[in-house]
């Protein structure tokens, strides 16, 4: 996964814009996605529910006050999600793949 980092004075915006550009284009989303896949145990395990039980109920705004709040681990959820989606095309499969990795 693409990661900036500046040291010193930051860029100007078009400095920005063309290192941002940079990292999107040398990203292997094969790679991102096995980045995602690796830190979404630590998540599960620390909750101990699965990412897609925890997604459904995060969606649903049903969870308890503190998991409410993971929004960290929802978007790599989501991430993840849709950077298999990307690869395979099927959002129902990226889901069951996340679950049974856990079995």
């Amino acid at each position: 996964m693409p990661e900036l980092t500046f040291k010193g004075s930051l860029p100007s915006s078009e400095g920005f814009r063309q290192a941002a550009a940079e990292a999107m284009a040398a990203t292997n989303p094969v790679d991102d996605l096995l980045v995602l896949a690796e830190r979404l145990p630590e998540y599960e395990q620390k909750s101990r529910m699965s990412s897609a039980g925890f997604h459904t109920q995060y969606e649903a705004g049903t969870l308890d006050g503190e998991l409410q709040h993971c929004t960290e681990w929802a978007a790599t959820f989501d991430l993840f999600l849709k950077t298999k989606r990307a690869l395979d095309g099927d959002d129902e499969r990226a889901t069951n793949d996340v679950e049974s990795r856990r079995r």
